[in-house]
């Protein structure tokens, strides 16, 4: 049973990577309010063929109409608060999984609705040693002799058939490098829930086809994000594109959404479906 449990969380973090080398595990992390589970745990794997380091911090970031994220400084219902996290940093061998888990703590005063911030991991380059080899053409540093030490003990201390002077040339000194910068990263978000009456609702407002490419404007109709998988299909009812998840940030209203056809189709409706449940929200015909 445990086996067939890793064997499913590597299938589907391979399946999820998200960016360079890292790869994660689920792809959001949700707190309902009457959800008795006030933990969860987030999966990272190294997928590089290196040792990596990690850094974990929260961030937040608004989100434009084209749906590309900007980080910010603050949000207006950030999730920060409420959460905490461990571990801060780590690091993982080649093809290892690092477990960070995440709680949310209460909501005290916290008004009804949806509190979002991001989890971001990043690839951090640490201090290193470097070998560094004297040059033979380096100028010969003199040294004396320790107090009472003769110049038969100097010798004793040389290699075994060397020269002091080629001693000096083979000698190797360590020296580190202070460098530290981030390479690559991704983040989950993280959402915390408050209020019974939290509902999503999306419409879409005006469609175009373009060659093989459906263009789309989504309205977020409901009081929390909009969170969707996007089902494409022709007159035949055959399935002939699909987007998801797809997510629309409070306060956002619009989305524009451009979904990639089967080449030579025709669409005839799409469907909007819950991306956690699954369950079909509405339909439109094309």
């Amino acid at each position: 049973m445990k086996k067939t449990f890793w064997l499913l969380l590597m299938a589907c973090l391979i399946s999820t990577k998200a960016m360079a080398d890292i790869g994660i595990f689920p792809q959001a992390v949700d707190f309902p309010e009457d959800s008795r589970k006030r933990s969860q745990t987030l999966n990272i794997i190294n997928q590089s063929k290196n040792p990596q380091t990690y850094r974990v911090s929260m961030v937040e970031y608004t989100q434009d109409e084209n749906g590309k994220y900007h980080k910010a400084e603050t949000v207006s219902k950030s999730a920060q608060k409420y959460l905490i996290y461990s571990p801060k940093q780590f690091t993982l061998m080649p093809g290892k999984v690092q477990a960070i888990r995440v709680a949310r703590k209460g909501l005290g005063e916290a008004k009804d609705g949806e509190y979002v911030s991001h989890l971001l991991v990043s690839e951090v380059e640490m201090p290193h040693m470097k070998k560094t080899e004297k040059k033979k053409d380096e100028p010969k540093v003199e040294k004396k002799a320790e107090d009472g030490a003769t110049e038969a003990n100097k010798e004793d201390t040389n290699k075994e058939g060397a020269t002091e002077n080629e001693q000096n040339t083979e000698t190797e000194t360590k020296e580190i490098s202070i460098t530290i910068h981030t390479l690559f990263a991704t983040s989950v978000p993280v959402t915390v829930y408050k209020g019974d009456h939290l509902s999503q609702a999306t419409e879409v407002l005006s469609h175009n086809v373009s060659g093989d490419k459906l263009n789309l404007v989504l309205q977020r109709k409901g009081n929390i994000s909009s969170r969707l998988v996007l089902k494409v299909y022709d007159a035949k009812g055959d399935e002939i594109g699909r987007a998801g998840p797809v997510r629309i940030y409070t306060p956002n209203g619009k989305r524009n959404l451009t979904i990639n056809l089967k080449s030579g189709t025709k669409p005839a409706k799409i469907e909007l479906n819950d991306a956690l449940t699954n369950k079909k929200l509405t339909e439109k015909a094309l």
